[in-house]
């Protein structure tokens, strides 16, 4: 397998967690199941261009961008496409939902200094909450984190045994 399958897979992930879909509601929305979409997330099978053409389609983000190496999906992708689909209520129903936690925190949080300083899930949970609107759970937020190494960093509570806090990665 050549590395395009897997630039190509890395850049769709991404473009999900930048609309803030879990797989089974992305490729949905997409056209396509979502085995497919596991099969070219993961990048160690072959894909087929219907399946990139309907992800390109939903997504509005262009064959050509889905195959360069650090593309970088837009910080509104979500936004735009709450916009481009205000009118078809069974797209936008799905798309106005709480979003993956990998959304709230990377185009979210991280955008802002909250995570800064180190804090607790708890804390991390009642600011999304409060901020927002979406309800997330703490054991859900731990393990989204933990999948976040490049992003967030995860140190001992100083003061608390068997708790962690959580803070952006310098």
């Amino acid at each position: 397998m050549d590395g395009s399958s897997k630039i190509i897979g890395e850049n769709v992930a991404e473009i999900r967690d930048a609309i803030g879909l879990s797989q089974k509601d992305f490729a949905s929305l997409a056209g396509i199941s979502r085995a497919t979409l596991v099969n070219i997330e993961s990048g160690n099978k072959p894909i087929k261009v219907v399946s990139l053409d309907k992800i390109a389609g939903f997504s509005t983000i262009g064959l050509d961008k889905l195959s360069k190496r650090g593309f970088k999906p837009p910080d509104n992708l979500r936004e735009k496409l709450l916009q481009l689909y205000k009118n078809s209520p069974e797209i936008y129903v799905i798309l106005s939902g709480t979003p993956s936690i990998p959304y709230i925190i990377k185009y979210r949080v991280l955008k802002i200094d909250f995570l800064n300083t180190p804090k607790e899930r708890g804390k991390i949970v009642k600011f999304v909450d409060d901020n927002y609107g979406w309800k997330i759970t703490g054991n859900s937020l731990t393990n989204a984190l933990k999948r976040m190494p490049d992003l967030i960093k995860i140190e001992p509570h100083p003061s608390k045994g068997g708790t962690n806090v959580y803070s952006r990665k310098k």
